[in-house]
């Protein structure tokens, strides 16, 4: 039958019950998809379980074909439609009352118990904060193999924006949480609030979970730290901190343990931590691009491999982009990939069309963008003026900025080429950058101002 469908909001009346007939309808024509149920519709698959979803009524002519599909009489289901639009579909049956019981009896107050029969606290259950397991991995057999042969102790997963990282944790700490027989912590660190983030207050958070009361929480900082340090080296908890920004971040949360793990992810490398695992993830090759789009979209995949292909390079094998594209395309089952391909050759299109509910890769990587130092920034512009895409280590408009170029190809924007020394400027960074005629649109106002950004002819003069 699919991907289960969330419940109907009992609260909306005629069109909430309307949307519950046409699902039990389905349900008892055997569960078609939706992707069956198209075929004979004539309409897409999310338009018919849009009509099922409770938050509208659909049309007639949706609703009619949606019945039809299940095998309902035309007119009986036009005929609860019209009394839908009306508001006149009578709510179920109430359930009957239960029969009357016996009076629940009240507990006494707890200073009336006596002190040795009252009840023990209550103790927490050990913490299982992880995140729902990603389905579907593709690629990435080095790095779990990696992962999956290094003892216990702290690992750094990084990478550019969109790359997959949070993916591969994810995958890992799965993997590894049911030898953590003592729990699970997880945080996201990020976006970095003002004034910095409150390690202190997370420590108190994990602290917790982990059973201590709050009346022995210590208040001093560098005391949470260490009774924190103290319960992982003596039980065995998986750790997984998201988003993380600079190593003060994480620094007091990392403990020597034999039987505790804890996995680090964000862009940085945080080459400033000592004696931990870094696991740096690049782009996908080009076979495990197309198989994500394949897993995706099996049917329009192995019918047109050549345009799986071009959209795997449209997309710059970056796994976020190929994802949303995927997602993107399932919504859309008229549409194929030879179509979808010819319409996103410039990456400008294909930046504004790579957005898919909550998640946007132009806000991804604008994030990223404006996480970058202003001398970066700068570089940056400079290097989006140039005609060629890519440039050597030891041209004249690199000379001497090696920490920018690391900042950007740390951040997604320049990319290694197999040639040794040579960088790539991202067709989606520069997209990003070059929108709106400027490249300072996406800055904050305390950035550089535009006067900075050296004109075309002088930009050319350094090549």
């Amino acid at each position: 039958m699919g991907r289960p469908e969330k419940p109907v909001d009992a609260s909306g009346g005629a069109v909430a019950e309307f949307a519950s007939r046409l699902r039990r309808l389905r349900a008892e024509a055997g569960g078609p998809t939706y992707r069956d149920m198209a075929k004979a519709a004539m309409y897409s698959a999310s338009v018919l379980s849009s009509a099922a979803n409770g938050h509208r009524l659909p049309t007639l002519q949706v609703a009619l074909a949606y019945a039809a599909a299940c095998g309902g009489d035309r007119e009986e289901w036009r005929r609860r439609w019209l009394e839908a639009a009306a508001g006149g579909i009578p709510a179920l049956p109430p359930r009957p009352a239960a029969a009357p019981g016996p009076p629940i009896p009240r507990e006494p107050a707890a200073e009336a118990i006596p002190p040795g029969l009252r009840p023990a606290a209550p103790v927490l259950p050990r913490p299982c904060q992880l995140p729902p397991r990603p389905q579907g991995l593709v690629g990435r057999r080095t790095e779990l193999s990696l992962l999956a042969s290094a003892p216990p102790g702290p690992v750094v997963i990084s990478g550019p924006a969109g790359v997959g990282k949070s993916e591969l944790a994810l995958h890992h700490a799965h993997e590894l949480a049911p030898a953590m027989v003592d729990g699970q912590l997880y945080a996201d660190l990020g976006p970095v609030p003002e004034g910095g983030y409150d390690v202190p207050g997370l420590l108190a958070e994990f602290l917790t979970a982990l059973g201590v009361p709050a009346g022995r929480i210590p208040a001093a900082a560098d005391q949470r730290a260490g009774l924190y340090r103290s319960l992982l080296a003596q039980r065995s908890v998986l750790v997984l901190l998201e988003n993380v920004h600079s190593e003060r971040q994480v620094r007091p949360l990392l403990a020597d343990s034999a039987t505790s793990t804890t996995i680090v992810v964000g862009r940085s490398s945080l080459l400033g931590l000592r004696d931990v695992l870094r696991v740096r993830l690049d782009l996908l090759p080009r076979t495990d691009s197309v198989a994500l789009i394949s897993r995706g979209l099996p049917e329009r995949a192995q019918a047109d491999p050549a345009s799986a292909d071009r959209l795997a390079e449209l997309c710059g094998d970056l796994p976020l982009a190929l994802d949303i594209a995927a997602r993107k395309l399932l919504a859309h089952p008229e549409m194929s990939l030879r179509w979808a391909v010819a319409r996103l050759e410039r990456p400008e299109a294909l930046l504004d069309w790579l957005t898919v509910g909550d998640l946007s890769l132009r806000e991804v990587l604008a994030s990223a963008h404006d996480r970058l130092s202003d001398e970066a920034r700068e570089l940056l512009d400079r290097l989006t003026l140039l005609p060629q895409p890519e440039l050597r280590a030891d041209e004249s408009i690199l000379a001497g900025s090696e920490h920018l170029t690391d900042e950007l190809v740390e951040a997604g924007m320049l990319r290694h080429t197999e040639r040794l020394g040579a960088y790539r400027l991202d067709a989606l960074a520069r997209a990003l950058v070059t929108a709106g005629g400027t490249a300072y649109d996406l800055l904050p106002r305390h950035s550089v101002p535009l006067t900075r950004v050296r004109p075309l002819a002088e930009a050319r003069q350094l090549t």
